[in-house]
């Protein structure tokens, strides 16, 4: 069950000091990870689902044994007034944490560490922010995985550290790598869709491989964010969840209705009896690419008399649907975790 909200203090920092399977220290930070006494993953998964013309709700059963793990980074959230996040929990990055990451557990064991995230203030390392990445990882490695495989899921700036710890050979990921959900996250990919040395992925049943996008209404302004290519030869990556393959699909949005990272909460009336919402069938998506630039679009499927709400941009108009990058389409991605989790279970 969802657990409550409040503080918890950390016992320590931990730096990493070696590869797995070394005497690395423990890291104590984290939001998620089995076992823990709160674990924010670890909420009632029932869903109120609506459609053009109804309204149900949806019982999803707990997973006892999930084949692989998730390994979460959570996007720019912590409100402090400092260059760098300290490692308290707090309300701020809990937020993420139950939206975004905690309905991955019916495919996967989630793991979600607190560190200092740079959070917009001057004086932010990034360096600072990443170690405490690649020590949670460290540690992650050393006590928990046990060669399982593993999905990377950022958003935001946890795309961006999870993009280095891709890039770090020091990390030791890619031998264990089932995919690289790098969303809101300015992926750069050259001609092939190869980032990182690592294809984008085209089918549902490919492993080893990076899912990355942003996500608008409309087209960019020419000043968007997350829209900046540094080599000329390389574009910016996009790939549909709702059609791998290429072209227009169907994407289905799933919300935490007190989270709505875009989608008003007044516009659900009255209160569902779930944390969780869904709306099949109103989003239509697909990448569109204008020379180094590409993002998803995101188009709404016309029934009439339809009353469910469009999702919004709440942040700066650069941004576009950034707040909303992994709930637009968080149903496409959990069913392309568990397909991607069997088949790379099938090879080893």
């Amino acid at each position: 069950m969802r657990p409550g909200l409040g503080l918890l203090a950390v016992a320590a920092v931990m730096l990493p000091t070696g590869l797995a399977g070394a005497a690395a220290p423990r890291w104590s930070a984290w939001l998620c990870r089995p076992g823990l006494k709160v674990n924010y993953c670890n909420t009632d998964l029932s869903t109120t689902v609506f459609t053009s013309t109804s309204e149900s709700i949806v019982e999803i059963p707990d997973t006892k044994s999930p084949p692989v793990d998730c390994f979460y980074v959570y996007p720019t959230a912590s409100q402090e007034q400092r260059g760098n996040a300290d490692l308290r929990i707090q309300p701020a990055i809990e937020a993420p944490v139950f939206a975004q990451a905690a309905r991955f557990s019916q495919v996967c064991r989630v793991f979600a560490p607190v560190y200092r995230q740079t959070t917009g203030y001057p004086g932010g390392n990034d360096d600072l922010a990443y170690a405490d990445v690649l020590a949670a990882w460290h540690d992650y490695l050393a006590h928990d995985n046990h060669g399982r495989g593993v999905v990377l899921i950022g958003h935001s700036q946890g795309a961006f550290e999870l993009e280095r710890l891709l890039a770090d050979k020091s990390a030791g990921v890619r031998r264990l790598l089932v995919s690289a959900l790098l969303l809101g996250g300015d992926v750069q990919a050259n001609a092939a869709g190869v980032s990182e040395g690592l294809p984008s992925c085209r089918s549902a049943s490919q492993t080893g491989c990076i899912v990355a996008f942003s996500s608008w209404s409309r087209t960019p302004p020419a000043d968007a964010g997350l829209q900046r290519v540094i080599v000329p030869s390389d574009h910016v990556l996009c790939v549909n969840p709702g059609a791998l393959g290429g072209g227009s699909g169907p994407i289905t949005p799933i919300f935490a209705w007190a989270v709505p990272e875009g989608l008003v909460p007044g516009a659900i009336t009255p209160t569902p009896k779930t944390f969780w919402i869904s709306f099949p069938d109103l989003y239509l998506a697909r990448c569109v690419r204008q020379g180094q630039r590409s993002w998803l679009l995101i188009s709404r499927i016309q029934h009439p008399n339809d009353p469910r709400p469009m999702v919004q941009p709440i942040l700066d108009p650069q941004e576009g649907l950034h707040a909303a990058d992994v709930n637009i389409a968080l149903g496409n991605l959990i069913a392309l975790v568990k397909t991607q989790s069997a088949a790379w279970a099938a090879k080893h």
